[in-house]
């Protein structure tokens, strides 16, 4: 019988069922030539297999440092039993959690502590289920983030930010966009400006009726994500964007005439004027109204 996950850690937020980092890079091999991806986030799981099911988790972990002298290692995120990707993995004695690519590789390398014990290492990152501690914490995190005389918010490669103090938390991960949209709701409901550059964001279903919470949101910054489809951006389609940025996404090719249908009121798109800016136009009509000047010497507005 397979023995399953029991979350009984007891350092910060608890986790259970990890889902692959969406890309990455391959380097060092195992013995039998397998390989271990880069985590796009820094994170790797490890799973502890035993034939003798009475060991304990620091008895493991005392034949893992042994073995990893002189490199450190610093688990987080354990737990009893293993996780529900395969059979197999929820066959597991225990798992953990490490950002250290030295780590891990060296773990990966490895596979087998003893005649006993063995290892399975893979990037995939730790789904955390959010307390109320950690809330408290990115609150703190998300108001120094906040411009309030802009009313803007910059979120830009969050994952990294060390005020997270080696917390996991990606924006890619729905439950935890939606804690942020929910702090900043409480917060910052005056918002006007959102930078969410470079945190691996693929789909956007969570800002679903957004508008609703932020009704002066018009300018969105999604750079260096990992945005595929027109179709996700309509999550976003009732708010009264007036900038929106999308460099950087792998986007279909001429993706910008479909953006400029869903808001015909955006005036900025990827940095480049799309309609002309309404205090111009102003000018212009001063202009013309002064000099005579025709208005095909202004046809640009």
């Amino acid at each position: 019988m397979f023995a399953t996950p029991r979350n009984n850690s007891s350092e910060g937020p608890l986790c259970h069922s990890t889902p692959r980092s969406v890309k990455g890079d391959f380097k060092f091999e195992s013995k039998n030539g397998a390989r271990l991806p880069r985590s796009i986030y820094g994170w790797y799981r490890v799973l502890i297999y035993s034939t003798d099911r009475r060991l304990t988790f620091n008895r493991v972990l005392r034949r893992i440092r042994c073995i990893l002298t002189p490199l450190k290692i610093n688990p987080r995120y354990k737990h009893t039993g293993g996780e529900q990707d395969t059979a197999e993995d929820s066959w597991a004695l225990f798992t953990f959690f490490v950002d250290s690519y030295d780590v891990a590789s060296a773990l990966f390398r490895r596979g087998w502590v003893d005649n006993q014990i063995w290892l399975k290492v893979s990037d995939r990152m730790p789904k955390i289920w959010i307390n109320s501690i950690l809330r408290l914490h990115l609150t703190m995190v998300l108001l120094d983030r906040y411009d309030p005389v802009e009313r803007s918010l910059d979120l830009t490669l969050f994952y990294k930010d060390k005020a997270l103090c080696g917390e996991f938390f990606a924006l890619a991960e729905s439950n935890c966009m939606s804690t942020v949209l929910g702090i900043v709701d409480r917060e910052m409901p005056e918002l006007e400006r959102l930078i969410l550059d470079g945190n691996h964001l693929t789909n956007l279903w969570v800002f679903r009726k957004v508008e609703r919470r932020f009704p002066r949101l018009h300018s969105i910054s999604l750079k260096h994500n990992d945005i595929e489809n027109i179709y996700s951006l309509r999550n976003l389609q009732f708010l009264p964007l007036a900038e929106l940025n999308l460099l950087d996404n792998p986007l279909p090719a001429g993706y910008e005439k479909e953006v400029l249908d869903i808001w015909p009121s955006l005036q900025v798109l990827n940095k480049i004027q799309v309609t002309p800016d309404p205090a111009m136009m102003q000018l212009v009509e001063r202009v013309l109204q002064h000099t005579g000047t025709k208005r095909e010497f202004f046809r640009f507005f």
